[in-house]
């Protein structure tokens, strides 16, 4: 499924840059719509880094407007309708979106990478720490009765909870056969429900630093759960790559947590013109180091990954590939 992935975006990549005609920068202001996250989410404090970032570069006038969004399949979603001009995505979704796969019901050919690889994500299972159950395996095998929170539908934080029950033998259906329960919502409620005992267990995503998931490390305290070697292969099948988080990342986190990770990566709709798709990579590119010292957890944000395909899954804007190349990052 992967080759056929990888197939067909290269096809996309090669029309997208035989069609690229010779770019001229202009000084119209641009108004651009963000498509980002819930707020107080790690991606909306990077959608306002990133708004800077890019305004530096961007004619006078111009405006960027951060869309508090449910994150990286409505943000495709979003730009594929051109009800956004520019978002974050995980690449394992854009992978799908290309082809039509999982949550998306028709092709995304109307989609281009501006900037890649700007941090790593893992996935996220924490339970409270007194619960009765040490792997996801225990749920279906010892027939555990598991109150379930994860994010909004439209999610990846939704989408990765489906897809890591599944590769136990798991659904939604088969936890509330079990007296269990899942819920859907944002994770400051979740945190909330959490804290007071109402849900057991929260699936989702998480990086370095993330504050829904450091406040838990703290009060009252959870176990994150690492993924069965099958559990990664399971995930492998759908764009995710085996990643360990390391130890101590969070407070009380001792020991390293298993499973999958995935970098954001910043996406234009084909569309947005030549001259803003280059500034916009120009400015967020150049300010580079001054992101990395406001996010810990783009500590690995390497200037050469940003403009590679593993780190988009989708081909660069004509812009965006202009910037790359002069910046020696593309030949």
């Amino acid at each position: 499924m992967l080759h056929s992935i990888r197939k067909h975006i290269t096809g996309i990549a090669m029309v997208a840059t035989l069609a690229a005609p010779g770019l001229s920068m202009a000084a119209d202001p641009a108004e651009i719509r963000f498509a980002a996250a819930p707020t107080g989410s790690t991606w909306y404090a990077y959608a306002g880094a990133f708004r800077a970032a890019a305004l530096e570069a961007l004619p006078a006038g111009s405006v960027i407007e951060i869309m508090n969004t449910p994150m990286a399949i409505a943000n495709t979603k979003l730009l594929h309708g051109e009800r956004a001009d520019m978002g974050m995505i995980f690449p394992p979704v854009a992978s799908w979106a290309t082809q039509a796969f999982g949550p998306f019901d028709a092709k995304v050919d109307n989609v281009r990478g501006l900037v890649g690889g700007v941090d790593e994500y893992f996935q996220r299972i924490t339970v409270q720490k007194d619960f009765p159950l040490e792997s996801l395996a225990d749920i279906k095998a010892k027939k555990i009765a598991v109150r379930i929170g994860t994010g909004p539908q439209g999610s990846l934080n939704e989408y990765i909870a489906r897809l890591i029950l599944a590769a136990n033998d798991l659904t939604y259906e088969d936890i509330e056969k079990l007296g269990g329960s899942v819920t859907m919502n944002g994770f400051g409620v979740l945190r909330n429900e959490f804290g007071d005992g109402r849900i057991d267990m929260i699936i989702g995503i998480t990086t370095e630093g993330h504050p829904n998931t450091a406040q838990l490390s703290i009060a009252p305290g959870h176990r994150f759960l690492s993924l069965s070697d099958k559990a990664v292969k399971y995930l492998q099948e759908y764009g995710f790559q085996p990643a360990t988080m390391p130890a101590n990342m969070f407070e009380g986190q001792s020991e390293p947590v298993v499973g999958v990770g995935f970098p954001t990566s910043l996406y234009v709709t084909e569309s947005m013109s030549d001259e803003h798709a280059y500034l916009l990579a120009k400015g967020i590119m150049e300010s580079r180091e001054s992101l990395m010292r406001q996010f810990g957890s783009m500590r690995n944000w390497k200037p050469e990954n940003s403009a590679s395909m593993d780190g988009l899954q989708m081909p660069l804007h004509p812009g965006a590939e202009r910037y790359y190349r002069e910046a020696g990052l593309l030949k």
